[in-house]
């Protein structure tokens, strides 16, 4: 599955964020038209949250192209991105002392999705991909809940899989009707075993996220070797 044709990335230096950006300009501005192309000069789709987020990346290892991103927004559930856009509630669950994230900016490159005549590998790969990253990081971490806000079409492809995730509001127009989710960490991928042997066995590796700075050591040390 996914580890055999790619690898995941921790984006933790200038230049892979730099990567991050320029590849979500691609996708957001050029691809999707969901950011105007005019408003980003240096071709980096950036806003005020990437201060204090987390940026992941993942990476074709045949060609060396980078084909998808996420990144977690880490803060309090009323300072999260979704609020802008999204009324949702947090009632029903243990919020006192535990540690919220928002997953945003999956993206993945055009000629990596569904339907392109240039397609590598399904999207959901890559997805699952995106969301394994992100999960391994969360647990390191010890951040307690996702929350975010994506259309039903991709809850219906991780639900089928086996993953629990929680509607916690109304749907919303935001690029198309969107919903509030929230992910509770200790239990939401528990599901995954009963549904999808390949997908359990991929979720249960460990240690698959691996830092960009330790990928250019590497190189720069190969290349003096």
């Amino acid at each position: 599955m996914f580890d055999g044709r790619y690898r995941a990335i921790l984006a933790d230096t200038d230049e892979s964020r730099s990567i991050h950006y320029q590849l979500r300009y691609q996708v957001y501005c050029l691809e999707k038209r969901f950011e105007p192309v005019g408003r980003f000069v240096d071709r980096m789709e950036i806003d005020a949250f990437d201060g204090h987020s987390v940026h992941f990346l993942i990476q074709h290892k045949a060609t060396g192209r980078w084909v998808g991103t996420a990144r977690l927004v880490i803060d309090e559930p009323d300072r999260l991105p979704m609020t802008r856009i999204a009324d949702f509630s947090l009632q029903d669950y243990d919020v006192h002392g535990r540690s919220f994230a928002e997953l945003s900016r999956l993206s993945i490159l055009k000629s990596f999705r569904r339907g392109s005549q240039q397609q590598v590998v399904s999207e959901p790969e890559v997805l699952l991909g995106l969301i394994r990253a992100v999960k391994d990081y969360s647990e390191q971490t010890d951040i307690d809940y996702w929350l975010f806000l994506c259309r039903r079409s991709i809850m219906r492809v991780v639900g089928n899989l086996g993953m629990q995730m929680d509607v916690i509001g109304e749907p919303c127009e935001h690029r198309g009707i969107r919903m509030p989710y929230l992910a509770t960490l200790a239990s939401a991928f528990n599901g995954i075993a009963h549904r999808s042997a390949p997908v359990h066995a991929m979720f249960s590796r460990k240690n698959t996220l691996v830092p960009y700075s330790y990928l250019a050591r590497s190189a720069t040390l190969a290349a003096c070797a």
